[in-house]
C-alpha cells in the first residue's frame, strides 16, 4: 500500500509538471528547436534508462502506414525531424558503443524522402559497426552475430532499439502471408513439412520482426488506450500499460514506474499458476 500511494503521488507530481510544460510558449520562434531538443532528449534517455535496467531490445513507434494520411506539411516536419535526430544521435550512440539501432518497417518507400532514408540507413550501420568493434577488442576471433545483423544472447550489454518507420503491423502480416503462400507454391514448406501442416512459426519467420523477440512490456503514452496497428502478430502477450504523459515527457522515472508495475503483473500465458497445496 505504502508503494502505490507513492508512484500515485509521482504520478500526480508528473501531471502537474505536464501541465505546466504544456503551457503556451512566449516565444513563438523557439518552438522548433523546442521539439527537436524534446525528441532528442526522450530518446536519449529512454536510451540510458533502457541500459541501467538491462533492457535488451527496445522498440519505438516513430511513423506508421496510417500516419501518411496526416496532412503534407505534417508529414514533411516528422520526416525532417527523423532525419536530423538520426545525424545528432549517431554521435551518442558511437560514442557509447554498445547502442545498436535497426529500422523496422519499409525504407525503400519512394515517398520516404532521400536525404531521411539515407540518415537513417547511416545511423544502421555505423551504430552496428561501433558494437561490432567494442565487441572485437573484447573478445577478439569471435562470430559476435547472426544473419540478421543482431548481436548474439551472449553480448547482453548491447542495447538494440528498433525504430518502426513507415511500419504498420496488418501490413506486415499481409506481407508474410503472400510471402508463405509463395513459399506454399514454390513447393518450400513441403520439403520442411511433410504432411504439409501451417504453423505459427512458418508465418513468423516471414515477418519483418522475425528477428526480434516478442515484446514483455508494450507502453503507450498520450493518454492512448489503443495499440494503434503497433506490432499486431507479437503483442499476443506483451502486457499493457499506458500512461497520461506525452513522449517527451515520459522519461527515466515514468519508465521506472512502469517497470514496477510490470513486475506485479501474473504473466501465464494462457496456462494457470499452479497452487501448492
Amino acid at each position: 500500500q505504502q508503494q502505490q500511494q507513492q508512484q500515485k503521488q509521482q504520478k500526480q507530481q508528473r501531471q502537474r509538471q505536464q501541465q505546466q510544460k504544456q503551457q503556451p510558449d512566449p516565444d513563438e520562434n523557439n518552438k522548433d528547436n523546442n521539439n527537436n531538443n524534446n525528441i532528442d532528449k526522450g530518446l536519449v534517455e529512454q536510451t540510458k534508462e533502457n541500459r541501467v535496467s538491462r533492457i535488451e531490445y527496445c522498440t519505438l513507434f516513430a511513423f506508421s502506414t496510417e500516419n501518411w494520411s496526416r496532412p503534407t506539411s505534417e508529414i514533411s516536419t516528422i520526416m525532417k525531424l527523423m532525419e536530423q535526430m538520426a545525424v545528432r544521435y549517431r554521435d551518442t550512440a558511437i560514442r557509447e558503443g554498445n547502442i545498436q539501432i535497426k529500422v523496422l518497417g519499409d525504407l525503400d518507400d519512394e515517398r520516404i524522402p532521400e536525404g531521411t532514408r539515407r540518415e537513417l540507413q547511416k545511423l544502421e550501420n555505423d551504430t552496428m559497426l561501433s558494437c561490432q568493434k567494442r565487441i572485437n577488442q573484447s573478445t577478439p576471433n569471435t562470430t559476435n552475430q547472426d544473419e540478421s545483423g543482431s548481436f548474439k544472447e551472449d553480448n547482453r550489454d548491447i542495447l538494440t532499439i528498433y525504430l518502426a518507420i513507415n511500419y504498420g503491423g496488418r501490413a506486415d502480416i499481409l506481407n508474410a502471408a503472400q510471402k508463405l503462400a509463395q513459399s506454399i507454391a514454390s513447393g518450400e514448406i513441403l520439403s520442411s513439412n511433410p504432411d504439409g501442416s501451417i504453423n505459427e512459426s512458418e508465418l513468423s519467420k516471414h515477418l519483418c520482426t522475425r528477428h526480434l523477440p516478442d515484446p514483455d512490456l508494450i507502453i503507450r503514452t498520450g493518454g492512448e488506450k489503443r495499440l494503434s496497428n503497433f506490432l499486431l502478430w507479437n503483442a499476443a502477450y506483451a502486457e499493457l500499460y499506458f500512461s497520461e504523459l506525452l513522449w517527451p515527457d515520459f522519461d527515466d522515472d515514468a519508465l521506472e514506474e512502469a517497470l514496477l508495475w510490470y513486475g506485479t503483473r501474473n504473466r501465464r500465458f494462457g496456462g494457470r499458476k499452479e497452487v501448492e497445496l
